[in-house]
């Protein structure tokens, strides 16, 4: 019998300067998604958090099955060395397509690459080495794996990863700061204050920093070319 089970998955935290890439895969019921589209499962960015975090338990529990995996800065960090963040992005999709117990329909995939197409040949080709290399088998053989631009908001398997994803993101950084509540992006004044002043603090970035972003090497630049504290004491 043919299953209506449909699967999707999302990133959280994939520009942020702090903490760790998040992403998820859940598998629904085609005939749970009136539900899920009722309590308003969608792009996590376009939920607030104290829905978002309402969200994230009962689709936790009406979900087939999901998995989320977090990758942490310092991960990121070495991978980088060696991938673009849409290959590794693409790696640890093809796990998570990979880790799937029950039987699905489809995956589909938020796509991060411009083309649409490439990333899904990069998932393909991820799948194809895993199994090559016996790390897992494909179980699923006749899935159809659609990647799409805006699929958190086309599709609601996917708008229930982007839920989890975020959810479980926004956690872990929370704990990383001690309870503080940052963003974590380049773009939040905030969380660059954050940065200048741990800098300034410690002599060092946090041990949860993308230091593969130019974020980085800008504030030091700088609180270099400002003389503020142990920068102007280097020079006495």
């Amino acid at each position: 019998m043919l299953t209506n089970n449909l699967s999707g998955v999302d990133e959280a935290g994939r520009g942020c300067v702090l903490g760790p890439m998040v992403l998820a895969i859940c598998t629904i019921s085609k005939e749970k998604e009136d539900f899920f589209k009722k309590i308003g499962v969608t792009d996590s960015k376009l939920v607030n958090k104290p829905k978002r975090e309402k969200l994230f338990e009962i689709i936790k529990k009406e979900a087939i099955e999901y998995k989320i995996i977090a990758i942490p800065a310092e991960e990121l960090n070495v991978l980088m060395n060696n991938f673009s963040l849409n290959e590794i992005e693409a790696q640890k999709t093809a796990e998570l397509i990979l880790s799937l117990k029950k039987e699905t329909l489809k995956v589909v995939l938020d796509c991060p690459d411009t083309t649409v197409s490439k990333y899904k040949t990069r998932i393909v080709n991820n799948i194809s080495l895993l199994e090559k290399n016996n790390l897992n088998k494909f179980t699923n053989k006749k899935i159809e794996i659609i990647s799409e631009h805006k699929a958190d908001l086309n599709y609601l398997c996917a708008g229930c990863a982007s839920i989890l994803a975020k959810v479980t993101r926004d956690r872990l950084l929370s704990e990383l700061l001690g309870g503080s509540d940052l963003s974590g992006y380049s773009s939040d004044p905030k969380t660059i204050t954050y940065l200048k002043n741990y800098i300034l603090e410690n002599k060092k970035v946090p041990s949860f920093t993308r230091t593969k972003w130019k974020t980085v090497d800008n504030i030091f630049k700088e609180l270099n070319q400002k003389k503020i504290g142990w920068f102007n004491e280097q020079e006495r």
